[in-house]
């Protein structure tokens, strides 16, 4: 094997490991990068606290305390109980409780002055869960009948740590298998960001197609918008990515090249 080949592999190995290391980005910093709201009055207010973080009950501890969704529609959507769960140190880590901002959808409204909402009304799709101002916008949805945030995506949300777990691990194979179908050790994971998009564009149509008769306003079933500025009602919105979007761009940018220059210098081995 040439200088140039092994040049080439080892190059092809350190864009997957800079890869590895955005993807344990997306699902580690949340801490570094959720929503802190610039106007709260103490630091307590600061990050509010929810209830959208819901993984499998073989993750929670016993005696975590929980209660029972507050209707039959919810509770086929949520399960049997929700979960008042806010894990700690390495385990939160662990299971996905930390896991980075990717899309940011914001409001805006003439009720919303912006002395008091200079970012409107932020929500931030993580991946295991929402954060921002969820209880509000829960509040909004539910005047056109909306469900909650976190009756979505809720198997989707829990499966993730173990998602990740699988494209960790097929890309430390990837760094030293050059067997047939090395590629698609390398190429799945890339696609992560697509996968998120899809779903995204999934479950928000579901949501906009599955309005509720608790609603005051009715309006019609609509599909929100999923890249930019819409109008529902009175309100303005904005749907855009979030930093952890942009790891997940990296993430892909990154295997694709490792793949390339990879199958190139292989080729050239052969």
């Amino acid at each position: 094997m040439s200088n140039s080949v092994k040049k080439r592999l080892a190059l092809s190995n350190i864009l997957a490991l800079l890869a590895i290391l955005l993807l344990l980005g997306t699902y580690t910093l949340k801490p570094v990068f959720q929503y802190r709201d610039p106007v709260a009055m103490d630091e307590e207010d600061e990050i509010e606290e929810n209830e959208s973080f819901q993984p499998f009950a073989f993750l929670i501890p016993e005696g975590t305390e929980s209660y029972a969704p507050p209707n039959k529609h919810l509770k086929a959507l949520m399960g049997d109980k929700i979960w008042e769960y806010h894990p700690t140190g390495f385990y939160a880590y662990l299971i996905g409780y930390k896991t980075m901002p990717v899309w940011r959808v914001s409001l805006e409204a003439p009720q919303y002055p912006k002395a008091s909402f200079p970012d409107g009304i932020p929500v931030f799709f993580n991946l295991t869960d929402w954060s921002g101002k969820v209880n509000e916008m829960n509040t909004i949805n539910h005047y056109i009948g909306m469900n909650p945030m976190e009756s979505g995506a809720v198997t989707v949300r829990q499966i993730i740590p173990f998602i990740y777990l699988l494209f960790f691990i097929m890309l430390i194979v990837y760094l030293f298998y050059k067997g047939p179908g090395w590629q698609l050790l390398g190429l799945f994971p890339a696609f992560l960001p697509w996968f998120y998009l899809a779903l995204y564009s999934k479950w928000l149509y579901w949501f906009g197609h599955n309005l509720q008769p608790w609603g005051a306003f009715k309006i019609k079933p609509f599909m929100p918008t999923v890249f930019g500025d819409g109008k529902v009602a009175q309100f303005t919105t904005h749907s855009y990515p979030a930093i952890g979007f942009y790891f997940l761009i990296g993430v892909f940018i990154l295997l694709i090249l490792s793949v390339l220059i990879r199958r190139k210098a292989l080729k050239d081995a052969a």
